[in-house]
């Protein structure tokens, strides 16, 4: 017999063929070969068999149980991976025990969620898990995708080495028990951003992100931090009404209960424009409050007040990629790029990511401060990513999330430098870094390594990122796509004249009687320094050079992404 194509010789023991077909769950041409088989001389078979498809009519119904099960199990490791660190961080905070101690508690506590996170990132549920709902339209729900499971990640990756660091660097402050509560409660906040299922469910944890990130800018409670958390509030809000007030435009002519849901009404949606464009730049605006997007870049570089590691995560991992990712699920997941393309909201989102870029990169090199100058180096290269977001295509958005992830690993570890400076050699300003290259060559090696990175210079992993913007930039082959490659140009131009700028004087210059008290103290950090450091930045070599694994898996989630 032929069952699609496949030849089956009835044997003498004709149970083996029925339960070949079985295997394959064709129940149809299962009953459809009991039947030839007793209409060919087998009428001894006919009770075995009939009570065979009874059985593999239960199978099958009680493996569509496991499997829902299964499903829900891990639709809860989504709700577990965000909630563990919120809980576990206060837990551990009261606990009676050394203060030494208790850092390796929290340690643990940041990596346990990193497994949880990868473990759902690895297994990736199917279903969406909901929360609660504010009306039976807009729920507070998760669900995991490829933009999330890729931003997930990423975090996932770099926060056990952030937190090992914290515990060096705030090894010395009586306060620090309270820090390292808000800095693990954030790590859950930003997994609930990756894991939204909806803008309202974004927008939530978008929030909470501010409450949380609040506590560790103001934490030196002096003049200037108190004046530095005042600024990111007010602007923080203010983005924040801006991109409600998108939501809400959004949500009167159309279902925003999930991202599919809202993206496929979009793309059929035959009515006012104006609708949906003012929407897309109400959310564009908002969300870019976070992203450091000039003119409201002000409150990053203040924030440079609090501690290294609050300043790391600014950057590098969760506040202004919060705000990056954001606008790349608007573009993407939400509103789709195809109906947004050659609109006049496109034209405006590239010139003003342009603007910041050119103004981030000249800013930077004008600052003597080492974490105001990196701070501006940021603003540029958060803009990096927008540029990319706003070129949109699909090639464009494979290129984001490469610099996304890509400047994340050199700037934490610039970061991480920096503290390092600040907290063994108390240099604060780029004058005071002359000679300490031959006192701390390990850390300055490693600088020249995510520096070069950042630079975009070839081999490391920023030039990857970069020319991939520039090739998106070049397809799109418009006037507007022409003024992001000229910013481009002149960022990459001032880019490396800040960052060899540090790389001179650190090697180069010999220390003269302003800075040698900063040479004479200055030494190389503990291992809780350096593993963060040497690994992160390494990683910026690697990627660079043998990146394509990496690059192949992105490429491969983000196929298909808002069509």
């Amino acid at each position: 017999k032929n069952f699609k194509g496949l030849k089956y010789r009835i044997r003498s023991n004709v149970k083996a063929d029925y339960y070949y077909l079985c295997a394959t769950n064709e129940e149809q041409e299962v009953e459809v070969f009991v039947s030839e088989v007793i209409s060919q001389g087998f009428p001894q078979a006919e009770s075995s068999l009939s009570n065979s498809i009874s059985c593999f009519r239960k199978a099958e119904s009680t493996s569509g149980i496991l499997s829902r099960y299964r499903n829900s199990g891990l639709r809860i490791l989504l709700l577990i991976a965000i909630v563990f660190p919120l809980v576990m961080a206060p837990i551990v905070k009261f606990l009676k025990i050394p203060v030494k101690v208790k850092d390796w508690v929290n340690l643990g506590v940041v990596i346990t969620t990193s497994i949880l996170s990868f473990t759902v990132i690895f297994l990736n549920p199917s279903e969406s898990l909901s929360i609660f709902t504010f009306s039976d339209s807009v729920p507070v729900e998760l669900k995991l995708d490829n933009l999330g499971r890729i931003f997930a990640g990423m975090v996932s990756l770099l926060w056990p080495f952030a937190f090992l660091y914290t515990i060096e660097y705030m090894s010395h402050d009586d306060k620090k028990r309270s820090y390292s509560m808000f800095y693990i409660m954030t790590f859950g906040v930003v997994l609930g951003i990756s894991f939204a299922s909806n803008l309202i469910t974004l927008y939530f944890f978008y929030e909470l992100l501010t409450l949380v990130t609040i506590p560790l800018i103001i934490f030196p409670m002096t003049k200037e931090a108190k004046r530095a958390t005042r600024l990111y509030l007010y602007i923080s809000l203010f983005g924040s009404t801006l991109a409600l007030v998108g939501i809400f435009v959004l949500a009167t002519s159309f279902d925003i209960s999930t991202y599919g849901t809202l993206l496929n009404e979009i793309k059929a949606y035959t009515g006012n424009s104006g609708i949906v464009y003012t929407s897309f730049m109400l959310m564009f605006l908002g969300f870019s409050v976070k992203a450091a997007m000039f003119p409201f870049h002000v409150w990053l570089p203040g924030a440079g007040v609090a501690p290294t590691p609050t300043t790391a995560l600014l950057h590098a991992v969760a506040v202004v990629k919060a705000g990056a990712f954001a606008i790349i699920r608007v573009i993407y997941s939400c509103i789709g790029h195809l109906y947004l393309s050659g609109s006049v909201v496109q034209i405006i989102a590239i010139i003003m990511t342009s603007i910041t870029i050119v103004f981030g990169s000249v800013m930077a090199l004008k600052q003597a401060h080492m974490k105001r100058r990196f701070a501006y180096s940021t603003i540029a290269n958060i803009s990096y990513i927008l540029l990319a977001a706003c070129l949109m295509n699909e090639y464009s958005l494979y290129a984001a999330m490469l610099h996304l992830i890509y400047h994340s690993f050199a700037k934490i570890a610039v970061f991480f430098i920096t503290g390092e400076l600040m907290h063994e050699a108390k240099a604060i300003f780029i004058d005071q870094l002359d000679g300490l290259g031959k006192k701390m060559p390990i850390s300055f090696a490693c600088f020249v390594l995510s520096g070069l990175s950042i630079a975009g210079i070839p081999l490391f992993s920023g030039f990857v990122s970069k020319f991939e913007i520039a090739i998106a930039a070049i397809q799109v082959n418009t006037w507007y796509s022409l003024v992001g490659i000229i910013a481009l140009l002149i960022s990459a131009l001032f880019t490396a004249v800040y960052i060899f700028t540090i790389i001179i004087r650190a090697f180069f210059k010999q220390p003269n009687e302003y800075n040698i008290t900063n040479y004479e103290r200055a030494h190389e950090g503990n291992y809780k320094f350096l593993v963060p450091i040497v690994t992160l930045s390494f990683l910026s070599l690697l990627f660079g050079v043998i990146g394509s694994p990496l690059t192949n898996l992105i490429a491969t989630l983000l196929k298909g992404v808002g069509m």
